[in-house]
């Protein structure tokens, strides 16, 4: 179980772009359904998501309008 998590929180980090990070909250969402975790295990990854989206939405440049 902790090693999904690992996994899960490390392709948070890793996603480039708004759609994968999207998609990988898709499946952990799916993951935390299928599974009984703790609210600190959770917390982790939502936090990692969060961080991910953040930088992200960083990287948008700022458009002509």
């Amino acid at each position: 179980m902790e090693q999904e998590i690992i996994r899960f929180e490390n392709k948070m980090k890793s996603c480039t772009s708004m759609t994968d990070l999207l998609i990988a909250m898709s499946a952990w969402q799916g993951f935390c359904r299928n599974n009984t975790l703790t609210d600190e295990q959770k917390r982790r990854v939502d936090e990692a998501y969060l961080t991910a989206e953040a930088q992200l939405i960083k990287q948008v440049k700022t458009s002509l309008w």
